[in-house]
């Protein structure tokens, strides 16, 4: 059964979202390849990581002090935030692979080259997860927009719709 949503809780249930796909976009798609560009190094990719964590953790007190309909899209956000963790975590893992094998490298160059190469390959997973987090959270803005609740499948008629 679906229920209808108030029209003044449509635009507040697109904000997670929305902030989200900010997020994604500024720090992720924008700041971190930017940062590579540059070579300013890992310094360079701490600070998307930094500034992806503060939202983070705003999107986090959000979902924790709003309830209904409002409060169910933040949680919804904050799980896929979750999967970002996840790949952070992968990412930090292969960089401290990438740093324990240059530093067994005798030849200086060597080490420099493995850990750009760990660096590199780090940031697969990642920017993977962002592609697809992308995706899903714009079907929730689109998801947000028509009044569903996330985990809903939408009405098929009228019969489904509780008013």
């Amino acid at each position: 059964m679906i229920t209808t949503v108030s029209p003044s809780d449509i635009r507040p249930a697109r904000a997670p979202h929305e902030l989200f796909m900010v997020n994604l976009l500024l720090f992720h798609l924008l700041a971190a390849p930017a940062a590579i560009a540059l070579e300013v190094g890992l310094w360079g990719l701490l600070l998307p990581l930094v500034l992806s964590l503060t939202t983070m953790a705003y999107s986090r007190y959000r979902a924790s002090v709003t309830e209904g309909f409002i409060g169910a899209h933040w949680r919804l956000a904050l799980g896929r935030y979750r999967w970002l963790l996840v790949a952070y975590a992968i990412a930090a893992v292969l960089i401290g692979i990438g740093t324990l094998v240059g530093a067994g490298s005798s030849d200086s160059n060597m080490s420099g080259i493995i850990q750009t190469v760990f660096v590199r390959i780090a940031i697969m997973p990642v920017l993977l997860t962002v592609m697809v987090c992308a995706y899903l959270e714009s079907n929730a803005i689109k998801q947000a927009a028509s009044g569903e609740w996330p985990g809903q499948k939408p009405a098929t008629d009228e019969s489904d719709v509780e008013r």
